[in-house]
């Protein structure tokens, strides 16, 4: 019998889920279109084309979401962000609930 492997601590203080929704990101000085692909009740991964750089301040709009969030990570098309405030469970339902209609619609994947 294989020896079992250790769990690794997960470094995120909630659970993120697998979403794909489409949204925007306001800056200082520009918005963008951006996709969340991964969502918790504080934070999130976007994805897209020139996303803000670590440590700029961002207003996340998708949906029901309407929140003040910080760049705390970015490659060249996904960046994560922490949100200032923690986004009640109600909100994420609402929105995991509306990426499961976009996978069914056939607007992603």
């Amino acid at each position: 019998m294989a020896p079992a492997t250790p769990i690794q601590p997960n470094r995120r203080g909630s659970t993120r889920e697998d979403v794909m929704l489409a949204g925007s990101a306001y800056g200082i000085s520009r918005s963008r279109s951006v996709g969340i692909s991964d969502l918790s009740s504080e934070g999130a991964q976007l994805d897209g084309h020139d996303l803000p750089t670590t440590g700029e301040e961002v207003v996340v709009v998708a949906g029901p979401l309407d929140v003040m969030a910080q760049v705390v990570w970015r490659t060249d098309s996904k960046c994560g962000i922490r949100f200032d405030e923690v986004v009640p469970h109600e909100i994420i339902e609402r929105m995991k609930k509306d990426a499961t209609w976009t996978a069914v619609a056939g607007w992603y994947r």
